[in-house]
């Protein structure tokens, strides 16, 4: 376990960082073998399949994510606090909460996935397998919450390491698995998603005996589910507020994907190929920013408030010392990059998706800084138990989503929602609307989160407290 709120915060970023960077490259790693085996073994139509169906994936995955974040804030605020009996009594509400919510989410999926593959506009040549595909991932739920949760108390506490390596272990498995169940025993997409929910589970296990092994401080007894009204809802107030959150902004992506994939497969496949890369080149981010919430919990607990402005600002430092390299390596390899998912590249049609999926990440990744800004003081606010402002930005992102589909998709597109797989923003026609609807809108809410983010921090106190101010 690892104090934060003693040492240099820059080193302590850095060092806490690093860890939850290499698992986020390790769980993409075996995402991304997904997509390369599914494209080389099944084509871009599987590819697209699985594509289709990512703002849900993605929506499943964040509700979950969100939720162990927000409850693990409230962890690492009794942890900087050294109030390590209300800690595990956090924890087992965690527990309790989350595990509910998660059965409520299988439930929903398998009941209602027809009419919301059919409202996703999926066309009939990729239905079944987008089917087949997001019912798997569903069904593992259960094992991705398992790892979540854990991991999340761990880093709450400061220990991003053991997490790392037990991801490495299930990631090299993955990828095993990938290469058994699609082109040996010809699963299909139904067999990554197997692979993936395989190696989540094998994640969870071994993080639960390393907790059971050498995190005694952080199991549960029976006598530690103890709910009070003031503490239910403090807990939910921090869980849910970030799912809320995070789910917001899914719910928005599902509206965009519906709007994507009227364009037909050539411009999906594009779009989940980028969308891929895209998610590698802000790992950076999410590393920095998991640390920055970490960051700011534990010393708020420890009511060391000159140590969170000082944090914060060697956060952004690093942030914004990424979005020049990201900058750099996608317009330098971006093609290459994207070549490594798409086949038949040097097909009339493969071409065309390599440049349209190109055209979108160099758009993207040119309004980094606005993102990095933007990512940063939101986890900052979250860390200082400040979640209403971030909700607020996600709820105007998925307002802006809405208008894209809407206005800016037909206002390229012309009358028709037209367009197709080329370079230019001519021949992309409508879909151009997606590709700058990002970028106008990380502008427009990093602004509004600086004018706010600056304002919180300067009503905080001056000086630091002699003890934590955290409730009983």
């Amino acid at each position: 376990m690892r104090d934060l709120t003693r040492g240099r915060p820059i080193k302590l970023i850095i060092t806490f960082a690093l860890p939850i960077l290499l698992g986020s490259l390790f769980q993409q790693a075996y995402s991304l073998a997904d997509i390369i085996i599914i494209g080389q073994n099944l084509g871009n139509d599987s590819i697209a399949a699985v594509g289709a169906t990512a703002p849900v994936v993605s929506l499943l995955f964040n509700i979950i994510n969100g939720l162990v974040t927000g409850f693990a804030i409230v962890v690492a605020e009794y942890f900087g606090a050294d109030n390590y009996p209300e800690m595990r009594r956090t924890i087992a509400r965690m527990l309790v909460f989350s595990g509910t919510m998660v059965a409520l989410m299988i439930l929903g999926v398998v009941i209602f996935i027809e009419p919301l593959l059919h409202a996703l506009d999926i066309s009939d040549a990729i239905f079944k397998e987008a089917q087949g595909y997001l019912l798997i991932v569903a069904l593992g739920l259960v094992v991705t919450l398992l790892y979540n949760f854990e991991a999340g108390i761990l880093r709450a506490v400061g220990d991003s390491v053991v997490p790392l390596v037990i991801l490495v272990i299930s990631t090299v498995l993955n990828i095993g698995l990938d290469i058994l169940l699609v082109p040996v025993l010809k699963m299909g997409v139904v067999g990554a998603a197997l692979a993936t929910v395989a190696a989540q589970a094998i994640s969870a296990a071994v993080c639960l005996v390393y907790l059971i092994k050498r995190r005694p401080i952080l199991l549960v007894k029976r006598t530690d589910f103890v709910f009070t009204a003031e503490s239910a809802s403090r807990l939910l107030a921090a869980g849910f507020g970030m799912a809320l959150m995070y789910s917001i902004v899914d719910i928005g992506s599902i509206v965009l994907q519906n709007g994507i994939n009227g364009f037909g497969e050539d411009i999906i496949t594009a779009h989940t190929a980028a969308r891929k890369i895209f998610s590698l080149t802000i790992m950076p981010f999410s590393a920095v920013c998991a640390t920055l919430v970490t960051f700011c919990s534990q010393n708020r607990g420890a009511g060391k408030y000159t140590r969170i402005r000082k944090g914060i600002r060697d956060g952004l430092l690093l942030m914004l010392g990424w979005a020049t390299i990201a900058v750099l390596v996608v317009f330098l390899g971006g093609r290459s990059l994207i070549g490594m998912i798409v086949t038949d590249i040097d097909t009339p049609e493969g071409a065309a998706i390599v440049d349209t999926a190109v055209l979108y990440m160099r758009w993207s990744v040119s309004f980094y800084y606005c993102l990095a800004v933007l990512l940063g003081l939101r986890s900052s606010l979250q860390g200082l138990g400040k979640s209403l402002v971030p909700i607020i930005c996600s709820i105007i992102e998925l307002s802006w989503k809405i208008v894209t589909v809407a206005v800016m998709i037909p206002l390229f597109g012309g009358s028709e929602k037209s367009g197709a797989a080329g370079k230019t923003i001519e021949e992309i026609g409508g879909y151009f609307g997606v590709v700058i609807s990002e970028p106008i809108i990380w502008t427009v809410c990093a602004v509004m989160i600086a004018v706010i983010a600056i304002a919180t921090l300067h009503r905080l106190p001056r000086e630091d407290e002699p003890a934590a101010a955290v409730q009983q």
